[in-house]
């Protein structure tokens, strides 16, 4: 689902060249890679061995730089992990990452037999078109797909004349140009207007039509059918009819979406904070009832989404929110978004949806909801006291898209959407492909779906481990964005972790589920307070995977084996998982790793109790 879509891709400043003296030399990069150590055979490696008592009070050991032999001793039988984590914003290419030159104590089988072995398929899967053959990646049988345009959408500063928001030198003086007042009033229904939609422009005689972009666009005629308490509902007059059917719908239809809409818009805004009240002129920001018929109120407009209705549609965009309609009508002339604003609160919905899945299109309403909030707390208002385009926020994609389904999860009780319309039936693409999209990754196509399956479930496991309501409520509200709002977050309510620490706690909840409890190890399988109901504890070993047939199966995050042939690329703030083994008995496990070549990789190796069942 795509939302507040203006992705600002940051590249990070290469990693200081770090080496340990005992284990290589430096050599400096050309490929863009910071921290690089040196080349050399495993053979002329010296690197030194380390001892760890393993007694349950700790279950995750980090496995220094210059480590090459790690002796574990156990008191019980074992399960053995390694995790390999990039803490680092560029890819870490496979050929870079460390591995298990042996290994010996412990027996390969159980879990560890379960490896992923299609590493080469699931590696050739990024950038692909179609994704029929991943399963997983849909509820319902329907693909969910993001809105593009509204994604990469960089709003232009007032004052600049549409120039970029990534410039960083003072603002300049602004232009003069005046704007149109406007009265907003307590619109009724059966109110006309024409609205911008993306709706092709072949066959639509006298509608005004601009291409921006790669899009048509037409400005349709659309009729109030339903006025909420906080909300307005248009309808293209060609996707409304007495019976519903494809891509039209009823009066029954558009009174539920205000209903459902009105019944949660408190509640979120308690926790996410409000949509600006503002909007977007040449020069400044104006209060919206001056300048929007509709005033404050939230326009949910319906309609067929980039016009791809068919019988057999098994997927598409199910709603989008583009901030360019936060533009005032000054904007109107302009050829680039702005110019296609409708002047108001706007986000958009799918009539197809609403026919085919209206559960998860409820689902929806709260997903944009969340992006039109979050462009209010960070861009607008971060834009009123801005005195360089660079003071202006912008959250990246991947934690815009983290928050909106974080609301969906928390709305998922009070709305009755069960899992397989929810967030939730993302995970088992998770499980199956998680190492194809880092946690700060926004892969593009189809590969998107990777994308929005590895932010969702940070989220939940960030929701469900370090706080609940009150972190996300002080993610999304407070003046930062991405991982420093993240670690800011944290701070502020009393937890002694960052972004940097949770994350590389992140694979305890992936891998482990049999923790000793003196260690209170993270996991998805924990209840927290939702909105106006709970947020559901999560199996992740258990989660049930849903095909095209409707038959389901049960999956759980995989393991890659640990040797050199079975490395792929680490992902920007990516990981893979891999099974060592376990040991049915107290035992000592030798482990012998290769070199370290990359300053930004972690290597660590994860132990719990051993767990028969488990290895079933």
């Amino acid at each position: 689902m795509s939302g507040n879509r203006k992705q600002l891709f940051v590249v990070s400043a290469l990693f200081g060249l770090l080496c340990l003296v005992s284990a290589c030399s430096l050599l400096s990069s050309s490929g863009g890679l910071g921290g690089l150590f040196a080349t050399q055979s495993e053979a002329q490696w010296n690197g030194r061995a380390e001892n760890w008592n393993y007694d349950g009070t700790e279950v995750q050991y980090e496995v220094p730089k210059d480590v090459r032999t790690l002796s574990i001793a156990t008191s019980e039988a074992v399960d053995i992990f390694m995790v390999k984590m990039n803490t680092s914003s560029t890819v870490i290419p496979k050929l870079s990452t460390r591995y298990l030159v042996s290994a010996s104590g412990a027996s390969a089988a159980g879990r560890g037999a379960e490896s992923l072995e299609s590493n080469s398929f699931a590696q050739s899967v990024v950038g692909m078109d179609l994704l029929e053959n991943v399963s997983g990646i849909s509820a319902s049988g329907i693909i969910r797909k993001e809105y593009i345009p509204a994604r990469d959408f960089v709003p232009p500063l007032p004052g600049r004349g549409g120039a970029s928001r990534s410039v960083s030198d003072d603002l300049p003086a602004v232009m003069a140009e005046p704007m149109k007042s406007v009265t907003s009033t307590n619109l009724a229904v059966g109110e006309t207007k024409r609205l911008w939609v993306d709706l092709p422009k072949a066959g639509v005689g006298s509608y005004e039509s601009k291409f921006v972009g790669t899009i048509w666009y037409t400005k349709r005629p659309a009729t109030l059918r339903a006025v909420g308490e906080h909300c307005y509902i248009w309808v293209v007059d060609s996707y409304f009819g007495t019976t519903a059917s494809g891509s039209t719908i009823n009066a029954d239809q558009v009174q539920g979406l205000a209903t459902q809409f009105d019944s949660m818009y408190r509640s979120i805004r308690e926790v996410f904070g409000n949509e600006s009240d503002k909007m977007i002129a040449t020069n400044d920001l104006v209060d919206i009832s001056s300048a929007s018929d509709t005033g404050t109120k939230v326009n949910i407009v319906v309609y067929d989404i980039e016009g791809d209705y068919q019988a057999d549609q098994q997927g598409g965009t199910m709603g989008y929110f583009w901030a360019k309609d936060y533009y005032t009508e000054v904007y109107s002339t302009k050829s680039d978004a702005t110019g296609l604003s409708n002047c108001g609160k706007y986000f958009y919905v799918d009539s197809y949806f609403l026919n085919e899945a209206p559960k998860m299109l409820y689902s929806t309403l709260a997903h944009e909801f969340q992006h039109m909030i979050n462009f209010g707390q960070k861009t607008m208002r971060s834009m009123e006291t801005a005195q360089t385009a660079s003071q202006v926020l912008a959250s990246q994609t991947w934690s815009n898209e983290m928050m909106s389904m974080v609301c969906e999860d928390m709305v998922q009780d009070f709305l009755g959407v069960e899992d397989k319309d929810s967030p939730i039936a993302r995970l088992p693409l998770l499980c199956q492909y998680y190492y194809l999209s880092g946690i700060t990754d926004w892969l593009s196509g189809d590969s998107v779906m990777f994308s929005y399956a590895g932010a969702y479930a940070f989220g939940a496991y960030l929701a469900r481990n370090y706080g609940g309501r009150a972190l996300i409520e002080q993610i999304a509200t407070n003046q930062y964005v991405d991982q420093e709002a993240i670690t800011r977050a944290l701070k502020s309510i009393g937890k002694n972790e960052t972004f940097e620490t949770v994350f590389r706690k992140y694979a305890q909840a992936l891998v482990l589920d049999n923790a000793p409890s003196a260690v209170n190890a993270p996991s998805f399988n924990k209840t927290e307070t939702g909105i106006e109901g709970t947020m559901p504890a999560i199996d992740i070993f258990n989660v049930q995977s849903h095909d095209e047939l409707g038959r389901t199966q049960k999956v759980r995050p995989g393991l890659m084996k640990t040797d050199a042939d079975s490395r792929v690329d680490l992902r920007p703030y990516g990981f893979t998982l891999h099974g060592v083994g376990y040991t049915e008995s107290a035992s000592t496990i030798n482990l012998t790793f290769s070199s370290p070549v990359n300053d930004a990789e972690k290597v660590y190796i994860l132990v719990q109790p051993h767990s028969e069942e488990r290895r079933k």
